[in-house]
């Protein structure tokens, strides 16, 4: 059972006094019979006696015996080093116990982060490994070191694997060095000076609560600590959001600073001059009394005067991932906090974090020579910044995803990372510093939430490396940090972590060195140092399974010729997904949806046929065959703590084939009834035709959630902590986050699966957008002369008449009513009766020979002027149709939902107009406008109140229009788009309007101009 922790320090302090006095109750050294021994110095040091703990702990097991320990002095100990164990002697602290072994410039090159594991002795003679390291943590690395020699894989911060060892066997291991070692190397020094994970504080992981509340257990806070130590890493993960309340917030924060002090890690500090997104805010306020400047100097000085050893010290800039700030302002305001930090301490380090938003190109800077294919006028993009500020600033240097630094990557507005590369090489050359900051995980909708299986982020990570090398400090470059951006380690995304855990230390590692380590545990111990047949199996099924995925996912282009557009097919997508990339703000390609297949030609269901569906399944023939050899692999692994690992891999490549194979039943069934209908077959007939596709398709969905079921029994977190909290408002829980569930919620609810399933049906249906059950009268606006079409939706007992002004009343099942020959306004209202209740209708239709489109996009923001509003509010406008009755003197409009030059009479807002000349101005009138994707679908309204429109009579371009925009509504469109919180969005729009963020007012004017094309 979990049970709230005591104080850290207490706690820490008595497990301390208690260790010691367990192993000092071992001197003095004698004979003993135990086959492994630790030696170590006799004195208090914490991380001693973490040091042997570990050791102790791990050797037992390997060993299936206890293990003597001596605590010992320099002058005695090689006295006890000589009578302790017949196999092994572990010499911890051997800088201290034996100095003769140790110059000065010995240690010296070590370094902080550089160890010694040198071991004694040949063929069978006992093996004595003196570990030694150049600082705290560096101690650590070194026994860490010894035992993945002796098989130990430190995979996940919850779990660890450890084999058992015949005894024969533990002395000749301890001298076989793992690939991080350089051949003939025991002095060991990292190719990266920085090195570590972020645990990303901002999703909502498993261990938000050891993190945040003092309440809480601290344990799983202090096993990602000494999970990166087992892998080498020196960031300490440090404090993170949560729920308790300040008191317990406070004591978390004391006992896991006292935690980083004792484990060893350096500390830095920071600045945030821009920041609204995921529930952040800046620490500058341009509006403030107290110029900028002065602000930026007094955080610098008060950070650095409560952190005198501070090592680095990082600068955020940047409101949003899609917003920027006015560039040479953004510098100068770097350029203030580096020169700040650096006036009082020049050695440390300045890291400006550079994100990865690109299509922002910056007015007043150039690329650098570094086209980033977003623009045609070479101009730097914003995050990119951070490569013309001062010098003496190191940039880390953040891309997404899978994606490498090669190559096309269609995200976050990018068209490749290429560019990234080549400023790291122009800064390296100048002598800047720089930290490679990639992803593991990418998380929302995108990969380990849906869940997809991914080794490719292993090969790419290993490829980035593989580029960067020559820009490392052995090669005379200034590349001296990694940094992991990882959110979720389940489904086999440990394997990344791991990967470049040993990647930052030996950069000259391959992938196959890689997997082949991960996959040493499969090989019985007899068959050691050969390696078996199992291991080297396992290795070729995540390597042929990475390298499809990296022709597939990276290269292959789709029917819209997106290279990599097929990946959209495995991931998830959320509506905030959907209208980004319709926005022109795209995170990330996302799949053509089941209702934009549903208008698509016979030339587009072809391409979408012969080009996706196609690549679709030949990547399930891909997968199946995969997915034999994955478990019938299985079979063939002894160990029961070795398969349970490899089970991992066998769900994942079963959740892929999975994943594919879902999609290939619900394109092929909306394609074949789409090419139906375009056939002439009736509605009915071409649903029933594809009817066994669909179900295929929805057991396909009842086996993946087999699969996930399974895979949540081997979860290394409780389960309200992996996939708790939830999707609506009466399931979700608050966590310190922006998002009400877990890491894992929604691929415990299979949303990204069911939510396909529904849609496809729903489309084959008719049933999508609640058609159903609504009365649809088309056409809302049209010439004169056209009649209106009617709908009536499928309801038992439906009833009634619904009246269309001059035109008269109309009933079920009268599918068409004539409007007469002459222009006019038809208001419609009334209410029908069914067996489910009452259905109202009301809307309006008109007709005239003044007729005009906008298109959509069409719309030009004249104020604000602020040229983010305009991009944003340009990309989402959706096209409208309009029509000027004169006879009633009303001016009608409606939006254009799907660009079909279709409008719905529900849909119809009607003005009175006053003549003036050849123009006319409208009464004020309030209406919704919808955000419109490209997909037809509209996933946020905005309510435009006090509207007054002015045009020429004949609706020639262009149409004016003043008015005011809902706050609340423009707040909840930003949420939706672009994954703010409330209170970021707020700021964002104060900034835009000009409002105070605290106060925002109800509405904010603007004035547009509308294109206008006569019909």
């Amino acid at each position: 059972m979990r049970t709230p922790s005591d104080s850290f320090p207490r706690v820490r302090q008595l497990a301390a006094a208690m260790m010691l006095a367990s192993l000092a109750a071992c001197d003095p050294p004698g004979p003993s019979d135990a086959r492994i021994s630790v030696v170590a110095p006799r004195d208090d040091d914490p991380v001693t006696a973490r040091v042997v703990a570990e050791l102790v702990s791990k050797l037992e097991r390997i060993g299936d015996e206890p293990v003597a320990v001596t605590r010992t002095t320099p002058h005695d100990a090689r006295a006890a080093i000589a009578s302790a164990g017949t196999d092994l002697v572990v010499v911890v602290g051997a800088d201290v116990l034996a100095p003769e072994r140790f110059d000065e410039a010995r240690t010296d090159a070590l370094g902080e982060s550089g160890f010694v594991l040198e071991v004694d002795g040949d063929g069978d003679e006992r093996a004595v490994a003196w570990l030694a390291g150049g600082s705290a943590l560096a101690r650590q690395y070194a026994a860490h070191e010894l035992l993945r020699r002796l098989g130990v894989r430190y995979f996940h911060p919850e779990d660890t694997y450890v084999p058992e060892l015949p005894p024969e066997q533990i002395a000749a291991r301890a001298r076989t060095p793992t690939i991080l070692t350089r051949a003939g190397e025991t002095d060991h020094v990292p190719d990266f000076a920085w090195r570590s994970w972020s645990f990303h504080s901002q999703h909502p992981l498993e261990q938000l609560e050891s993190f945040s509340d003092g309440s809480f257990p601290i344990d799983e806070a202090e096993h990602v600590n000494t999970w990166m130590i087992a892998n080498f890493g020196n960031r300490f993960r440090g404090a993170g959001r949560g729920v308790a309340g300040p008191a317990a917030s406070d004591l978390r924060k004391l006992e896991l600073e006292d935690l980083r002090t004792e484990l060893g890690f350096p500390r830095g500090g920071g600045i945030t001059l821009h920041n609204q997104q995921q529930g952040a805010s800046a620490q500058i306020d341009p509006t403030s009394a107290t110029p900028v400047q002065q602000q930026i100097e007094d955080i610098v000085d008060e950070q650095l005067r409560d952190m005198p050893d501070a090592r680095w010290f990082g600068i955020h800039f940047g409101a949003t991932e899609f917003t920027t700030t006015p560039d040479v302002e953004t510098v100068q305001w770097i350029d203030w906090a580096a020169q700040a930090v650096l006036a009082r301490d020049p050695s440390i380090s300045i890291e400006i974090n550079d994100h990865t938003t690109g299509s922002q190109p910056s007015p007043n800077f150039d690329d650098l020579g570094c086209p980033n294919g977003t623009n045609d006028e070479g101009r730097i993009d914003y995050y990119d910044l951070a490569f013309h500020t001062d010098p003496r600033a190191g940039v880390s240097v953040h891309t997404t995803m899978f994606y490498p630094l090669e190559g096309p990557a269609r995200v976050y507005a990018q068209q490749s990372f290429a560019h990234k590369l080549c400023l790291m090489g122009k800064a390296s050359a100048q002598g800047r510093d720089l930290t490679w900051f990639p992803e593991s995980a990418w998380w929302l909708a995108f990969d380990n939430a849906v869940p997809v299986y991914l080794p490719l982020y292993v090969t790419a990570r290993v490829r980035d490396v593989e580029l960067l090398r020559p820009l490392l400090p052995r090669n005379g470059g200034t590349l001296r940090g990694h940094r992991m951006f990882n959110t979720g380690q389940e489904w086999g995304y440990w394997q990344q972590d791991y990967a470049v855990a040993l990647l930052g230390w030996n950069a000259d590692l391959t992938a196959a060195d890689i997997w082949g380590e991960i996959f040493d545990p499969l090989c019985p111990a007899d068959t050691w140092p050969n390696g078996c047949d199992v291991r080297d199996d396992a290795v070729a099924i995540v390597t042929d399974l990475a390298e499809h995925q990296r022709r597939l996912f990276l290269e292959q282009a789709d029917a819209r010729g997106r290279p990599g557009g097929l990946y959209t097919y495995f991931a998830g997508e959320d509506p905030a997904d959907a209208i980004a990339a319709d926005a022109g703000l795209e995170f990330r390609p996302v799949r053509p949806s089941f209702s934009t297949v549903a208008r698509h030609d016979e030339d587009e269901l072809a391409a979408l046929r012969d080009v996706d569906l196609a690549a679709l399944t030949d990547s399930l023939d891909t997968h199946r065959a995969l997915e034999d050899r994955a478990f019938a692999l299985l079979a063939r692994v002894d160990d029961a703590d070795a398969a349970q690992w490899f089970l991992e891999i066998t769900d994942g490549i079963q959740i892929d084939r999975l994943r594919v194979e879902q999609a290939v039943h619900l394109y092929r069934a909306v394609i074949d009834w789409r090419q139906a209908l375009l056939d002439g077959v009736e509605a009915s007939a071409a649903a029933d035709a594809v009817a066994d596709e669909l179900a295929l398709a929805s057991a396909v969905t009842d086996t993946a959630a087999e699969v996930i079921a399974r895979r949540e029994l081997f979860y290394r977190y409780p389960a309200a902590q992996a996939y708790g909290g939830g999707v609506t408002p009466e399931t979700g829980v608050q966590n310190g986050t922006t998002y009400p569930y877990r890491v894992y919620t929604k691929t415990h609810l299979l949303s990204y699966w069911r939510g396909r399933d529904d849609e496809a049906r729903r489309v084959i249906a008719g049933e999508d957008d609640g058609a159903a059950t609504r009365v649809d009268m088309r056409e809302g606006i049209a010439a004169v002369g056209e009649p209106l079409t009617i709908t009536w939706p499928q309801l038992q007992g439906l009833d009634g008449d619904v009246s269309v002004g001059a035109a008269g009343d109309v009933g079920p099942p009268t599918a068409t009513l004539s409007l007469g020959d002459a222009e006019g306004w038809f208001p419609i209202a009334g209410e029908l009766t069914s067996s489910d209740g009452a259905v109202p209708v009301v809307g309006a239709a008109a007709r005239s020979d003044v007729l005009a489109r906008t298109p959509a996009q069409g719309v030009t923001l004249i104020e604000p002027t602020n040229p983010t509003a305009q991009g944003v509010l340009q990309s989402v406008f959706p096209a409208l149709q309009w029509a000027r009755v004169g006879t009633a003197a009303t001016l009608a409009f409606a939006p254009d939902a799907d660009g079909d030059g279709s409008t719905v009479a529900a849909e119809v807002t009607g003005t009175a107009y006053t003549e003036s000349g050849p123009s006319f101005t409208a009464a004020a009138v309030d209406f919704v406008l919808p955000i419109q994707l490209a997909s037809g679908n509209a996933m946020s309204q905005v309510h435009v109140v006090h509207a007054v429109i002015e045009a020429p009579l004949d609706l020639s371009a262009p149409i004016t229009m003043r008015g005011e925009l809902s706050v609340d509504d423009l707040v909840d469109a930003l949420v939706q788009l672009a994954g703010f919180d409330p209170a970021g969005s707020r700021t964002t729009l104060a900034g835009i309007f000009g409002f105070d963020a605290d106060q925002p007012p109800a509405t904010v004017p603007f004035v547009a101009e509308l294109d206008a094309m006569p019909w």
